[in-house]
């Protein structure tokens, strides 16, 4: 009896090769992802299965990294990507975050828990801290250094399975998602490094542990309602840090003559901000915009007036 109980060596090389698929396909799927539809296994999902739940959406990507790639073989490509993930994914799941897809440099990431505000902006503060590191080895080397651009939104998605019966895959659909890739082209197009959503603002627990400033309300393809967007100092080297706080105070007089369209105030303001930092984006665009508006030639009057 004793014989029949222990496993024969085939048995034990089966279980062996099970588990090594598991392990492969967790390389691919995330757990979380099942755990969000409540599925056991990987072996249990089905096309079109699906959950609706209110999540914090995570977008980023390396600045100027199509520039940079033209400089590098492929095998150069492959193995930065790869060394610059090894150190940003870690901070995404030890704030409980799981990665969705990678998008050759850029990730989209989730975060769940209490809706995720909170640790997605405190994974994107980590994630600059670590860039300054990665910096400083790369400057060892004679390496530019590289910056990254965050976008993060809450709000409510659907996730599940899509494709066909031999070609699927987990993603995730929702106007939230395309939001939060609009809010990281924004932190692109500004040149700062992270921009969050009014929504993600405020469900933050304390939102006055961050030091952050109004960039603006942007628009959204379908929406109405334009939507306001902040942007967090945190995580930024101690020197851009200091000089973006005595930048705002100019930057916040420029917005406030902005919308109350004082247009020539407003070009005084946003000048003194660039001052001190004179490759901010966002007070350049403003700038750019109150010297268009001072310029305009005034409306005429209606002559129904």
């Amino acid at each position: 009896m004793l014989e029949l109980a222990r496993p024969a060596p085939e048995d034990t090389a089966l279980d062996t090769y099970v588990a090594m698929i598991g392990a492969s396909i967790k390389r691919f799927i995330p757990t979380e992802f099942l755990d969000h539809l409540q599925k056991a296994d990987f072996f249990d999902l089905r096309l079109g299965d699906h959950v609706k739940k209110d999540m914090t959406i995570f977008f980023s990507d390396i600045r100027a990294f199509t520039e940079m790639s033209e400089r590098l073989t492929p095998e150069e490509s492959f193995a930065f990507i790869n060394s610059y993930l090894a150190r940003v994914v870690p901070v995404i799941t030890d704030h409980g975050g799981f990665v969705d897809k990678y998008m050759g440099d850029g990730i989209m990431a989730l975060f769940s828990e209490h809706g995720g505000a909170d640790q997605a902006v405190e994974s994107a503060v980590e994630m600059q801290k670590k860039m300054i590191e990665y910096n400083g080895h790369r400057a060892k080397v004679n390496y530019r250094p590289i910056s990254m651009g965050i976008g993060i939104h809450t709000g409510q998605l659907m996730l599940g399975v899509v494709g066909v019966a031999d070609r699927m895959e987990g993603t995730v659909i929702s106007d939230a998602v395309n939001l939060s890739s609009r809010l990281q082209s924004i932190a692109k197009a500004f040149n700062i490094p992270l921009v969050i959503s009014e929504r993600t603002f405020m469900q933050l627990e304390d939102p006055g542990k961050y030091k952050y400033r109004f960039i603006g309300k942007v628009r959204v393809k379908g929406k109405d309602a334009p939507v306001s967007v902040f942007e967090i100092f945190d995580g930024l080297p101690d020197e851009l840090f200091e000089r973006k706080m005595k930048s705002n105070t100019f930057f916040e007089q420029g917005m406030l003559a902005y919308y109350q369209k004082d247009y020539s105030q407003g070009v005084f303001y946003f000048k003194r901000a660039l001052e001190t930092v004179p490759n901010d984006g966002a007070s350049r665009f403003y700038l750019e915009t109150c010297l268009r508006k001072a310029m305009a030639p005034p409306k005429p009057l209606d002559k129904a007036l």
